[in-house]
Parts: structure tokens; sequence; C-alpha cells
């Protein structure tokens, strides 16, 4: 609940979300956490987040449970014409449409910018697709995978005479959703400023290789190739993962007052006054020698000790976490990091929240919507349907509901 007479910085603003799986999903949860009012509108099998055959907890799957947490879920038949009447009325009052179907869907069915701006001049739509609404791959399938493959940062991740590996977590299709969120929230500001809505084409081709930064500057401008280093960096010694006898932990001493602290912490004076080591250039042409002699300095003592020591060195550093390391760390629970809510069937979900700390405002905890669970409340109270008559278009396989 808000702080005493504080209100939700996206209170009163409305977030229709056709979107599904991650990348139409994960700029929602940022929405919703920021008080916005984020409506789901689902086909009767749902959406494709909830196949409990992916990351699988009890009859759900993890990724709805995350991914759709604090919004609503309104079953829609859009291929019906009173369905889609339903979604045109739900516009009218709307401020942002979101999808991330492939490009020509909506066209179809007459529910793209063009058609939903005759119903609502200040809507602001947004559509998410692996390739982007224009260009020739504008058509080809794409997961999370695919678009970090093509997107060169698969070449880039993994040890250097390893395979092409993907980042742990899908990257690709969560840069979408943040880039979507950010262009909605841009376009609430633009339209209030000058008035109008918008539409804003993301792929999550160009989310990628915008997240390339400087790489792919280096490579455009200078030709610079970049390549795989595992945990370690192309530009900077030391600057990576050093395994310890029971872990790894790892070290980024960019700046030269970090260095000389790490020679303290090691017990190594002599590697301050090598030449080789004299400066980070130094360094990097003598990675080949110098890395060998840390790692087996390393290996000496266990993570705990390690992580002790370089914190009392002030050495950027920090272990090598697992997920149960991470969660069982006290800084988790004072930055307020592990929350939970109430499933209406599977009890207590604990959860990470948003990582944003807005004075005098806690996040929502609301659950993860059943499918369908909040039709009747939003065709009664938004478009003035009664409940009898909900209960007619459920029967007759336009809208659906839960219970």
């Amino acid at each position: 609940m808000p702080g005493a007479n504080v209100a939700a910085m996206l209170e009163g603003v409305t977030i229709l979300e056709l979107g599904g799986v991650i990348a139409g999903n994960f700029g929602g949860i940022i929405l919703a956490d920021l008080g916005a009012d984020v409506i789901k509108i689902e086909p009767k099998t749902g959406d494709t987040a909830r196949n409990p055959q992916i990351a699988p907890y009890q009859d759900h799957s993890a990724i709805h449970l995350f991914m759709n947490r604090g919004k609503k879920s309104v079953v829609l038949d859009l291929k019906s014409e009173e369905g889609l009447e339903i979604l045109q009325r739900l516009v009218e009052q709307a401020d942002v449409v979101v999808d991330n179907f492939r490009p020509g869907v909506l066209t179809r069915l007459g529910i793209d910018h063009a058609a939903l701006k005759k119903i609502n001049p200040k809507i602001i739509t947004v559509s998410i697709t692996g390739f982007g609404e224009t260009g020739p791959q504008k058509d080809k399938a794409a997961f999370d995978l695919v678009i970090q493959a093509y997107s060169g940062h698969m070449s880039i991740t993994g040890e250097p005479d390893g395979p092409p590996a993907r980042a742990g977590v899908p990257l690709a299709d969560m840069s979408g959703g943040i880039y979507g969120c950010i262009s909605i929230l841009a376009a609430l500001v633009g339209r209030e400023l000058h008035g109008g809505g918008a539409h804003v084409d993301v792929a999550m081709l160009d989310s990628m290789v915008h997240l390339l930064s400087y790489d792919a500057l280096d490579y455009l401008t200078a030709g610079n190739q970049a390549s795989r280093h595992g945990s370690a960096h192309a530009h900077m010694v030391p600057w990576q993962a050093f395994p310890a006898s029971d872990g790894h932990v790892v070290v980024a001493a960019r700046d030269e007052k970090f260095w000389l602290n790490l020679c303290d912490a090691l017990g190594r004076d002599d590697l301050k006054s090598d030449p080789r080591t004299e400066n980070n250039a130094a360094r990097l042409v003598n990675r080949e020698w110098l890395v060998p002699q840390l790692e087996e300095e390393f290996s000496r003592r266990s993570q705990a000790e390690w992580v002790s020591i370089l914190d009392e060195f002030d050495i950027p550093s920090a272990p090598v976490n697992t997920l149960e390391t991470l969660f069982d760390d006290p800084h988790m629970e004072a930055r307020g990091m592990i929350q939970s809510y109430e499933h209406p069937t599977l009890g207590a979900i604990r959860y990470q929240p948003s990582p944003m700390k807005v004075a005098d405002w806690d996040f929502p905890k609301r659950h993860a919507p059943m499918l369908g669970e909040h039709t009747l409340e939003v065709l009664t109270d938004r478009l003035d349907y009664t409940a009898d008559r909900v209960r007619e278009l459920a029967v007759a396989g336009v809208v659906g509901t839960w219970k």
C-alpha cells in the first residue's frame, strides 16, 4: 500500500497488454509496480507464459507467476465481433496498448495503431517484435536464443576456447520489454507536453544491438572485432573471476590504487615494482604471465576468506554467488529484495520485487492473475456490463471468466 497521502506515480494510467511470454510482459511488471492498471487481454488458452511445461511450479509456470504479477486478466475472443467490440470500448478509455505479435497480425484483426487512433486519438501503441516491423527479416520467427545469436552477443560471450554462449537469463526478451517500457513512459510524458498519441516499433534485435554499446562503436568506427574472454575483460587486467579453494571470487582492479591494494592483499610487493605490471597497459600485454600467478595466490584460501580480505583492502570484488548464497545474503533482506504475495491456489509465492526505491511508496504485492480472473470486474466496472450479461458472453465463448 502507498504511504500516507502519496499516490503511485502511474495511478490513473491504463495499459492494455496484448503481449505474452516475456518480451510482451516484462515491461508491464514495471508499469504495474509504479501504479498503472495493467489489464492483460488473453485468448481462451491464456498467455503462453502460463505453459506449465516451461519453468514448472506445481500446475503453473514460474514465468507467469513472475512476469504477470500485479496485473489483471481479461479473456476475450478477438476473432468474435463482440469480443473485438469489447476491446475497442476498453481502448476508448485506455492510455497504452502493448503487443508482441508478429508484424501484420494486428492489421488483420483491425486493431493496429491506425485503427485504434480513430477510436482514441491519444492512444499510445507499442509493438515489440523479434526483428521489427520493417526490413527483410521482419517476418522471421524469433525467440530469445535466436536474437542473442543474431545480435552478435553470443560471439562475445563464453570462454575464449569454448563455444559461443548465451546469457544465463533471457536477455533479448527482457531487453525488448525494458525498451518497450521506456518508450511507454516517454510517450506518456510526450503526450502531456505536446498532445497526441504515438506508435512505437521496438525490435528485440535492435534492443540487443544497442546493448552492444562501446564494443559496437569500436567495431563500426575502428574495425576492432570484440572476442570472447570469459569473465575477463578485453581492456583491463585484472578484471575477472579467480578460483578460490572452494569457489570463485571476482576482482575488478581497474584503477591503479586498486591494483596496489590487491598486491598488498596478496602479500606480493614484488608485483608493485615489476615493470610488467606498472600500469594497466603493461598488465594487458603481460596478461598470460600475470593471471596464472594471481590464480595460484587465490587458490590458497577459501572464497569466504578472500571476500573478507578483499573488502578489508577496499578492492572492488565479490563472491560468485549461487542463487542460494545470493538470497541468504543479509544485504538482500536489508534492500527488501525478497518479497512474497498470496496466490489464490498456490499460497505464498516468494519473488524478487522491483529494484526501484521510491520515497513514501511501497510497491504493491499482487499475485499473478488466474486466467480470466478480472473479466467480470473490468467489464462491469469499466464498461457497465451487468454480471448476467458477462455470464451470457462467457457461455457464448466471447469472454472467459475464472470460476
